[in-house]
């Protein structure tokens, strides 16, 4: 399961997919821990995490300049309703010059460096930490996703995309849990609204995230 390439189709019906995740966390034979972007897929991922492991289970939100203000605003109320203790790491992507770049490949580089970084959290906060998971889901997999390539190479496992979960069984999974933010929209980070080739700045960044703000759109 390691590669998120060889991600299942998205057959049987979602009764049967939930079956097989409910099983894939039974089978986990440690603590792990869980990538979470403040998005519906991790959540859904952490979620059945929460219901279904035997093992403890570490969401971490990596936080940097790239994050959109909106995720910032509703993370709170994620962790609250899914009875999560998250960890933050704060990360300054802008320190790493391939990164900056912004290339086809910066998406592979922020993903392997922010996986590096959850790994080496997860094992400072649990030692026996066996796994750490990504909420990868399976439309993700006919996307251009240079990421994906950073998790197979860091071992990073993808339950949702190897029993062919896609986002609308997820968003149906979550909405039938009783949680609030099943509907919120996909939203990419920040860096992916700059042409590629274009160095990203700090100041081009941050003019961004506050054009953003949820608050703005309530300006007449």
């Amino acid at each position: 399961m390691a590669n998120p390439k060889t991600g299942c189709p998205p057959r049987g019906d979602l009764k049967e997919k939930l079956s097989n995740l409910k099983a894939f966390w039974q089978s986990v034979g440690g603590s792990c821990a869980i990538g979470f972007s403040g998005g519906i897929d991790s959540a859904f991922l952490l979620a059945s995490a929460i219901r279904w492991s035997k093992w403890p289970v570490y969401p971490f939100f990596v936080d940097s300049i790239f994050i959109p203000p909106q995720v910032h605003t509703r993370l709170p109320k994620m962790a609250q309703e899914l009875a999560a203790q998250v960890e933050i790491i704060s990360w300054e992507p802008l320190s790493v010059e391939a990164i900056c770049q912004n290339s086809q490949k910066r998406c592979y580089f922020c993903k392997k460096t922010i996986y590096n970084l959850i790994k080496e959290a997860a094992i400072s906060l649990d030692p026996s930490c066996t796994h750490i998971l990504d909420g990868t889901q399976h439309d993700d997999l006919f996307r251009d996703r240079p990421g994906l390539k950073a998790l197979a190479e860091l071992s990073i496992l993808t339950p949702l995309a190897h029993l062919g979960f896609t986002k609308k069984d997820i968003r149906a999974c979550v909405q039938e849990w009783g949680y609030s933010f099943w509907d919120i929209p996909a939203e990419s980070c920040l860096a992916t609204r700059f042409e590629r080739g274009s160095p990203l700045s700090e100041r081009g960044l941050l003019t961004l995230y506050f054009e953003l703000m949820p608050e703005k759109a309530l300006i007449p």
